[in-house]
């Protein structure tokens, strides 16, 4: 799939990019990404309706999810890094605007847009000690970041890392993923199925789960609550692994939708993508995946909607989880006696509404990071244009 979308991309290229319209592109590697670059993308969508919009990916997992996105006008892979590729690219599209999101250094575009001078920001940016650009040949590395007008970063540490290295354009802009979940958090989908199926109980819900996690979480045995799994792969060879943990006690939901009859299953396994966001709103307690494999998945999404969020314990590379947990919205757990200690004390008394209103909180606090980096674009573009 990677290399089949590539092939033949710059005759494809050629044929759909239009020469007498401004262009604006947009790199995304990932669905992540993508998410975390949305909220700008709507926004220039609005406020600059001739401009053409390019929106790229370098994985599958983004593009076969966002090919049919409506606020881009053309969405590609993006063409492998080479001195040849960049160059034709960077040609053909001969964009006012570059954004990257996040990640994204590819060298050989990032020298193609310096040579020709054209505005380029990243957003979202992290950057640590030990990656590349401040090693043995940091040096190096660094002097492609000279290619971004304005390097937009998450956090303060980040920003004083590159001022160490006498970078003076950077911007501590924050996270759009906080703005994002928010947006999100107020359009939930409706799920009648789900809710008629859930009633009156209250229920945990299990975002983008892996073997790892699955391993605490089941058995399920809290009668209390019923469990909506949403897993991070869908494939029938794990959900019917997750049937087998769940020992003959659980319900898809394409089954669900079909409308055969859950009988009195207590645990539901979403079997589809897409609705993680809305389910998050209908549950008491949210645990996330990812954290024992060190990947963390997104935790905002369910602090967005107030919920508690416990996750595993390999959050060095995602430094929202403790952020979280210092905010008292989120709990870190090791193995399954820890989670259900930590079940069993959300239970007790409003202690999950009131560690909920923490996490929402905390994301509250944490938005407007869209708007600072609209700015820098605007001025961006005013001044290429004039």
């Amino acid at each position: 799939m990677w290399l089949q979308g590539r092939d033949n991309w710059r005759k494809k290229l050629e044929n759909q990019i239009p020469q007498d319209q401004p262009k604006i592109w947009m790199h995304c590697a990932s669905l992540g990404e993508f998410e975390q670059g949305r909220p700008i993308l709507e926004k220039l969508r609005i406020e600059y309706p001739n401009h053409f919009i390019v929106l790229t990916f370098f994985s599958p997992s983004g593009y076969e999810i966002r090919k049919n996105y409506t606020n881009a006008d053309l969405i590609i892979y993006l063409p492998a890094d080479t001195i040849g590729n960049a160059n034709n690219f960077v040609s053909i599209v001969n964009p006012e605007l570059v954004v990257f999101i996040k990640y994204e250094f590819w060298m050989g575009y990032l020298a193609q847009i310096k040579r020709r001078k054209i505005p380029a920001i990243i957003i979202s940016a992290r950057f640590r000690k030990n990656q590349l650009f401040f090693g043995i040949a940091g040096g190096w590395f660094r002097s492609y970041l000279r290619a971004f007008s304005a390097i937009h970063v998450q956090d303060k540490a980040s920003k004083e890392l590159l001022n160490e290295y006498r970078f003076n354009n950077i911007i501590d802009s924050g996270d759009t993923r906080y703005d994002r979940v928010l947006a999100n958090a107020n359009q939930p989908k409706a799920l009648p199925e789900i809710e008629k199926w859930l009633g009156n109980r209250q229920a945990l819900i299990v975002g983008s789960s892996w073997n790892s996690d699955e391993e605490v979480i089941l058995p399920w045995n809290f009668s209390e609550y019923a469990l909506i799994i949403a897993p991070h792969e869908i494939d029938e060879h794990h959900i019917k692994a997750i049937e087998i943990k769940c020992e003959g006690k659980s319900i898809r939901y394409t089954d669900l939708i079909e409308g055969k009859t859950p009988g009195n299953f207590n645990i539901l396994i979403i079997n589809t993508i897409g609705l993680l966001m809305s389910i998050y709103r209908l549950g008491k307690i949210a645990y996330v995946g990812g954290a024992f494999k060190g990947t963390l998945h997104n935790i905002l999404e369910p602090a967005a909607v107030g919920l508690p969020v416990i996750f595993g314990p390999k959050t060095n590379k995602f430094p929202e989880g403790d952020e979280l947990i210092r905010a008292k919205g989120g709990f870190k757990i090791h193995n399954r006696d820890e989670l259900k200690e930590r079940i069993r004390y959300l239970t007790v008394n409003e202690n999950a509404l009131n560690h909920g209103r923490k996490s929402s909180g905390f994301v509250v606090k944490q938005q407007g990071a869209t708007e600072l980096i609209l700015k820098d674009i605007r001025n961006l573009l005013k001044n290429k244009s004039l």
